[in-house]
């Protein structure tokens, strides 16, 4: 299934139970899109987002592949110790783009404090070949910090003190904070953390590059695929402008049809982890109490991931006979790495003799095409976004492609998609349970 653009938007089945669209309708819709668009692009020119800018940030990349290069010659392991945005762009990248035989193993850690779960890590990994990446902008989230401090302690009795320091990488904020402290007290070496970009943005800025870099992925190319996108997305009218339709017809189902449940299914596994990280980017930065007015108004699109084809098998059903409240984006990819035809084993048996010959990535690509058809006819709206294959650049693409509907989705539902209130008071709300200094629960602050 060859394809001669870096990623593709088939968006015919958005729209199943109207058979097209209206034509006022779909005026008003690509008007409200030029108004987002036109908003970003003077976003852009005024250097307000900071994420528009990553392709030009060779500094930044220069200096994650200047250190991934110097202790990928000495270790085996990278283990990312992040949480959110300092952790799920690098297991993405990790999950799509390693290959066998190239670059370090990474291990991730510092997501959850499951005591059961660092101790697995500890039973596979030496910390002797291996370096600590903790990733933090401030250094006060307590996931990622108590996993760091509790490993920082092992690497120590396990190489020396002195030693140590040269097995820890922290990435955080250039100027402030508590890591920032940490590692200038310890004389760790040190990525910067964008300040001007924000956690769910950040997988190619040095959060995820360092890491990706340390695996032998060639982040060149990731830089180099998000370029391409963002250069079409401000270059390309509303109707031919891919990230832009796609949040578009999101916010059309969304305030049109209440479809409010956002479906992201990979037909690859090297995708799944993908899923993931759109999971947090679409849930963190559209759901939203306040408009930009401070009007109440309780956005929000509420993301799933699935994978196909195995959640033909789990979700499936839901999404055919469930309610109308979901859209489905399939992405499919056109080429993979590996062929294996399916042998003709028994000639006699109908039940599998009609897959013999066939070739495992046109019968994935069957699946695919059949899941949207059915969607279809029960009216079910579904898009497919379409890579030529897994590579570097259609990854560091795709990334910027979420990235920039994200930003036009909150353009359309008026809303600051960059800010995350709803996350801050559970943090507070653990700071006092724990009893860190200058903070109470609010009932003990009623109370008292």
């Amino acid at each position: 299934m060859p394809q001669k653009k870096l990623i593709d938007y088939d968006h015919s089945l958005m729209r199943p139970d109207r058979h097209g669209a209206g034509g006022d309708e779909e005026r008003q819709l690509l008007h409200l899109m030029g108004m987002a668009r036109d908003t970003l692009s003077r976003q852009r020119q005024e250097g307000s987002v900071g994420f528009f800018s990553i392709p030009e940030r060779r500094q930044e990349l220069r200096a994650a592949e200047k250190l991934a290069a110097d202790i990928a010659k000495k270790f085996k392991t990278l283990i990312v110790i992040g949480i959110g945005g300092s952790d799920l762009g690098a297991r993405a990248l990790y999950r799509a783009l390693k290959r066998p035989g190239k670059g370090m193993d990474l291990a991730f850690i510092g997501a959850n404090t499951d005591p059961e779960e660092i101790a697995d890590l500890l039973r596979r990994v030496d910390l002797k070949s291996s370096v600590l990446n903790i990733i933090s902008k401030s250094g006060d989230t307590i996931e990622p910090m108590s996993t760091f401090l509790l490993l920082r302690q092992r690497l120590i009795k396990a190489v020396g003190l002195k030693k140590h320091r040269q097995q820890v990488i922290a990435t955080t904020d250039e100027a402030k904070g508590t890591l920032r402290q940490i590692a200038g007290r310890e004389g760790y070496r040190t990525l910067p953390v964008p300040a001007d970009i924000g956690g769910r943005f950040s997988a190619l800025t040095t959060v995820g590059l360092f890491p990706a870099a340390c695996a032998g992925i060639p982040i060149k190319e990731l830089i180099a695929g998000a370029k391409e996108v963002r250069d079409a997305f401000f270059g390309q009218p509303p109707d031919k402008n891919m990230p832009l339709l796609f949040a578009g017809l999101h916010y059309e189902a969304y305030v049109r049809r209440t479809q409010h449940i956002s479906v992201l299914m990979p037909y690859a596994d090297g995708l799944k982890e993908f899923g993931a990280w759109f999971r947090q980017l679409w849930a963190e930065s559209l759901g939203k109490k306040h408009d930009r007015r401070g009007k109440i108004v309780f956005h929000g699109l509420t993301p799933v991931a699935a994978l196909g084809a195995t959640d033909q098998h789990s979700q499936i059903q839901l999404y055919n006979e469930g309610p109308l409240d979901k859209i489905v984006t399939f992405l499919e990819v056109g080429s993979f790495r590996d062929v294996f035809i399916v042998p003709d084993a028994y000639p006699d048996i109908e039940g599998t003799t009609y897959m013999a010959g066939h070739s495992f990535e046109e019968i994935i690509h069957a699946e695919r095409r059949a899941t949207a058809l059915a969607l279809a006819k029960n009216g079910r709206p579904s898009g497919t976004l379409l890579i030529p294959a897994i590579t570097s650049r259609a990854i560091g693409g795709l990334m910027l492609f979420f990235q920039l509907a994200t930003a036009a989705m909150g353009e359309l539902l008026d809303i600051d998609v960059y800010d995350q209130p709803g996350v801050e008071e559970g943090k507070k709300a653990m700071y006092a349970i724990l009893g860190r200094r200058g903070y109470k629960l609010d009932s003990e602050r009623r109370s008292g």
